[in-house]
């Protein structure tokens, strides 16, 4: 449900309200890795095609004698499921302080609100056959309770001046924000009978994260603006945060952008070319340390009924700070024929200093890791687009837009010892941060030669094809391909299904010498690991959809003005994938989305295909 509100109170007073409010429920499935073998996907992998699971006439199901669990038994009695509340609200009030003909100041005040509570329940009854033989029964029940707020105040001038050629816009503000988020995950064993309460058990486990952060900020901005010909901007940010080691330090963070549009100018006589636009700028921004990496924190522990505390495995860094990020890029745009063909082209360099990893410690201090400032990341690449529109006669309008783009790492600095960073180790491919190479490559061994670099997970490019065909104003078609070339994934799903027998491969014999395709993949196993590394290129169809406009002439004929439009459509995701990778989906992260150790694959859930029916109506 949403609901907003734009006021104009008086000529020296507006506000404006937006809110939202979702509630949404959803049954989950039991994917990914597991090292129980119980999720569908790694119980899938080694059970044959023709094993019959289903329950019986009594409604009793069978044992799976091929995995640790009978998948149709945890699908049909399994209870996983997400219940989500979440409130989002903004408000802005603008108040006109001053106003002449040359200049106006205003001053702004925001503040927004975001709450969220996630309940979470999942249960697994002993009658399973992965409990039977484990938990005797699981009760996993979790509430995650979230309350963000922000808050600013800033002060915008803008002057004009040489007869309204050259304006300037100054803003001068401040910013605060609260994040509080306290999650509690209760897990209870041993279910008595049926029972699905959390004291229904006869071993109960608590775990509670709270994670309160706050974060400051000061910004200043000055922008001046000649005509729409030179276009210059710079600007300081001051930030401090509850999550650096000096709480109370702000830290400075500047910014730069020059544009000029030369074919705004005098001098420009080439009518085909009615833009181009040259521009450059220069940013810093700051990443702050995850909450708690500058303090060693205690667990508890509990021995015979009596409670105490322990070292943990993580030791505080009480000089942690905060990544400083910066960034350079500068660009051309051009436009011709009146912008019906519009070439944008980017190239960019973005370094990452102070970099923050987790560092291994000796044992013998009593910990195994930190958090610590130990390193320098580089990223460069291009993006170019290309939007056009190739025809636009009566009755047929056609909009296209090309973009491509491309990103290269490295690391170019690293105070730590080099360490691998998601994935299976060297047997199997494993991420590895090491100083003078790509922050993205897998490494693992390959025979004699020991552990050398088998591939990236970096695409050697990606490019997006979005289409719209407009006919007769109403009717309306757009389709939305994307191209990833290049860039490794870590197979796993392959080697489980390999040493399952249960491969779609299995007997083949791609390479003719009489070894089936599974047996050579396996028999690789701890000699090297090049068969798990494999190139996870596809064409995706990300978007289509087809929509139609009622014509104004048929509302004002049926409905008498009172329905001003209305347009009905149907549209789909992820229809179809070309690849030649050898899984469920070449577009995986087992690992999350952290960017350094994405592409590692373990019987994923693949991308979903999802179809939608658009109704919309305007009054």
């Amino acid at each position: 449900m949403r609901f907003n509100l734009d006021h104009e109170i008086s000529n020296r007073f507006n506000f404006s309200l937006s809110t939202n409010y979702i509630n949404s429920i959803a049954k989950r499935g039991l994917t990914n890795n597991d090292n129980a073998g119980v999720s569908f996907g790694v119980a899938l992998s080694s059970t044959p095609s023709f094993v019959d699971l289903f329950r019986d006439d009594s409604g009793l199901y069978p044992d799976n004698p091929f995995a640790a669990s009978n998948f149709l038994q945890t699908r049909d009695l399994m209870t996983n499921k997400e219940n989500i509340d979440r409130f989002l609200g903004g408000f802005t009030l603008n108040t006109n302080l001053y106003t002449t003909d040359l200049s106006s100041t205003k001053l702004v005040l925001r503040a927004g609100l975001d709450f969220y509570n996630l309940k979470t329940i999942a249960i697994f009854p002993r009658i399973l056959q992965f409990e039977r033989n484990g938990n005797q029964g699981t009760s996993i029940q979790g509430n995650n309770y979230n309350l963000n707020t922000n808050f600013a105040a800033f002060v915008v001038n803008n002057l004009s001046v040489a007869d309204n050629t050259l304006d300037f816009t100054t803003t001068i503000g401040a910013t605060r924000e609260n994040f509080n988020q306290d999650q509690v995950l209760t897990i209870a064993t041993q279910l008595i009978g049926s029972q699905t309460n959390l004291d229904q058990s006869s071993a109960v486990t608590v775990d509670q994260t709270q994670l309160p952060v706050r974060n400051k900020g000061l910004f200043f901005q000055e922008e001046v603006n000649f005509s729409d010909r030179i276009i210059a901007t710079a600007g300081l940010r001051l930030d401090k945060s509850s999550n650096n080691a000096d709480v109370n330090e702000f830290v400075a963070f500047p910014k730069f952008s020059l544009a000029l549009n030369l074919a705004n100018f005098g001098f420009w006589t080439q009518e085909s070319i009615n833009m181009l636009k040259l521009r450059a700028a220069y940013g810093e921004a700051g990443g702050f340390p995850p909450f708690g990496s500058k303090y060693t924190s205690f667990s508890p522990f509990n021995i015979g009924g009596n409670p105490g505390i322990i070292v943990p495995i993580q030791r505080g860094n009480a000089d942690i700070k905060q990544e400083r990020q910066k960034e350079f890029e500068t660009g051309v745009d051009i436009g011709v024929l009146g912008d019906k063909a519009i070439l944008e082209a980017t190239y960019y360099v973005k370094t990452v200093s102070d970099l923050i990893l987790v560092q291994n410690v000796p044992g013998s201090t009593g910990f195994s890791t930190r958090i610590v400032n130990a390193g320098e990341l580089r990223n460069r690449g291009i993006e170019l687009s290309l939007s056009s529109t190739p025809f636009d006669v009566a009755g047929f309008k056609w909009d296209s837009r090309i973009s491509y783009w491309v990103n290269n790492s490295e690391i170019t600095e690293l105070d730590v010892p080099a360490f691998p960073l998601g994935g299976f180790g060297n047997t199997l491919g494993t991420f590895f941060i090491e100083e003078g190479k790509s922050a993205t490559q897998i490494k693992g061994i390959k025979g004699d030669e020991g552990v050398v670099v088998l591939g990236d997970a970096a695409p050697d490019f990606q490019m997006n094809f979005h289409n719209f065909f407009t006919i007769k104003q109403n009717l309306t078609f757009s389709f939305l391909l994307h191209w990833k070339e290049g860039g490794d994934n870590i197979n796993l799903t392959q080697l489980l299904t390999d040493l399952g027998g249960t491969s779609f491969d299995y007997d083949d014999d791609d390479e003719g010498d009489g070894i089936p395709n599974a047996k050579e993949r396996t028999d690789a196993l701890g000699v090297t690991a090049e068969p798990f590394v494999q190139d996870a290129s596809y064409l995706r169809l990300r978007e289509i959809g087809l929509y139609y406009t009622l014509p104004t002439s048929l509302l004002e004929g049926v409905f008498s003005g009172i329905v001003r439009q209305a347009k009905i459509g149907l549209s789909a995701n992820n229809l179809f994938t070309i690849t030649d990778y050898d899984s469920y989906d070449p577009e995986v992260s087992n690992f999350g989305g952290n960017g350094l150790s994405t592409g590692v694959d373990v019987t994923p859930f693949p991308s979903s295909k999802r179809y939608f029916l658009h109704l919309s109506i305007g009054f």
